[in-house]
């Protein structure tokens, strides 16, 4: 890999200088935006008969960021990665055999996660190459729920944008982080499981590793479609996976996503398959714990990383922020328990030490404007950062009840004969799937410069 190449030119166009504090130290910022261009050809193929994605839905890779390298040209070459596909929250649906459970609108069932090799320079991004992830047996993944009682099973059903139960795929993934080993595999973490997976160079499963089997088994807890966000690589070749939320742990009547103050992240040996686990500290502006979102996480040497933090404050105002932590000093909470509970349970942990956090970048200061910040790279020169944001394919759903003008489709529930009711009683809801807002509908890319070495 070059270093130290990174082209003037990439931050030529909308440059703008500002000045944070960190520490003790002040840093210079610039910042400029990109937007990723994806060939017609590569967006998801609709087969449904809504006339507003009849060219298919622009395909999002901005679940993850890794960086593969910078050429002698100053050409940034980037793998970005999609999540499970097109989807949306879905009503509580009463299944074959009556029972209730919750649902997902995937309007592109077949869809196949998959890796796309973004070239960016001078100011410009776009896709040349995708690696479409497969089973073992050559067999495209696909993003579909798990059957109840597997490992990775988030108690979702499937509906396709006319209100049709769809199947499992006992081999589904939601996607969320990647990054690369010194061989060239890419190893992928997921929100199921959450799994941690190894890849070939083309997209060909080779490991995988979930809760109980090669990661700490506590991590079955995590708050569904909120599991392994994000996943980086130490100097020593060790994994780093990050939980994006705190686990909601049940012993007895208590639950631990009213009380924790941490989420997990683990460090796991490809080799020897040992494990430790440490605690980030989330901050203490949200309303309740479980409202707290990590959005990547990138290592910078042998024992600090970059995460985004983020989600809605007390008072509703949206957080996008990269904190710089150091993790030499914090407990290993693999098996740790205070009177025979997680420290999950324990406002202060229950004692353990957790990693030392210290603001980088506030993102919404410096005209970040989106709600989901999920890639995040660090180039070869130390000190250049890039951000990006998962689009969400362009879709929003949105509900029309003049009766029920708050009530959200969680709210709803879809019954066998198709029919929608509220509380038990039939319900004359609409639902619009359409493009989502502006600002949210496409992949950027948001490159920041300090102004010396992280």
């Amino acid at each position: 890999m070059k270093t130290n190449l990174i082209s003037s030119a990439l931050y030529a166009v909308g440059a703008i200088t500002f000045t944070i504090a960190f520490g003790s130290n002040a840093h210079a910022i610039e910042t400029s935006w990109a937007e990723v261009q994806v060939p017609a050809k590569d967006y998801v193929q609709y087969e449904g008969s809504n006339p507003l994605f009849k060219d298919g839905f622009l395909t999002g890779f901005g679940s993850a960021l890794a960086l593969k390298e910078v050429k002698d040209d100053g050409t940034v070459v980037l793998y970005g990665l999609t999540d499970r596909g097109p989807n949306a929250d879905g009503p509580n649906v009463v299944d074959e055999n009556g029972k209730v459970q919750v649902s997902k609108y995937f309007p592109t069932p077949k869809f196949n996660p998959q890796v796309g090799v973004i070239s960016f320079k001078d100011g410009l991004a776009h896709v040349d190459k995708i690696i479409h992830l497969k089973n073992a047996d050559g067999s495209l993944i696909t993003g579909l729920p798990i059957h109840q009682g597997l490992p990775g099973s988030t108690l979702e059903r499937a509906l396709d944008d006319n209100n049709q139960m769809l199947g499992f795929d006992d081999n589904g993934l939601d996607t969320e982080g990647l990054v690369f080993d010194k061989d060239g595999n890419m190893w992928i973490s997921d929100e199921y499981g959450p799994f941690l997976m190894k890849f070939s160079p083309d997209g060909v499963l080779e490991e995988k590793y979930w809760p109980g089997n090669g990661l700490p088994e506590i991590l079955k807890y995590r708050t569904p479609n909120r599991g392994a966000e994000g996943v980086s690589i130490l100097p020593n070749g060790k994994l780093v996976l990050m939980e994006q939320s705190v686990l909601n742990i049940k012993r007895g009547d208590k639950k631990s996503g009213n009380t924790a103050s941490f989420c997990r992240v683990v460090i796991f040996d490809p080799l020897t398959h040992e494990v430790k686990t440490v605690g980030y500290p989330i901050n203490t502006d949200y309303k309740k714990p479980g409202d707290a979102k990590l959005g990547d996480i990138t290592v910078i040497n042998d024992h600090e990383f970059l995460i985004i933090e983020q989600a809605k404050d007390k008072n509703k105002k949206m957080q996008n922020r990269i904190y710089r932590v150091d993790f030499s000093k914090a407990d290993d909470l693999t098996n740790a328990l205070k009177d025979g509970l997680e420290p999950e349970f324990f406002k202060d942990a229950g004692g353990f030490k957790l990693a030392k956090k210290q603001l980088l970048v506030d993102l919404r200061e410096y005209g970040w404007d989106i709600e989901k910040a999920e890639g995040l790279v660090v180039l070869p020169d130390e000190k250049t950062l890039i951000v990006t944001n998962d689009n969400d394919f362009g879709l929003e759903l949105k509900v029309h009840d003049t009766e029920h003008k708050k009530a959200k489709i969680k709210d709803y529930t879809l019954n066998q004969d198709k029919s929608f009711s509220f509380d038990g009683k039939k319900a004359d809801v609409k639902l619009e799937f359409t493009h989502n807002a502006d600002s949210e509908r496409v992949q950027k890319l948001m490159t920041i410069k300090l102004d010396h070495k992280l």
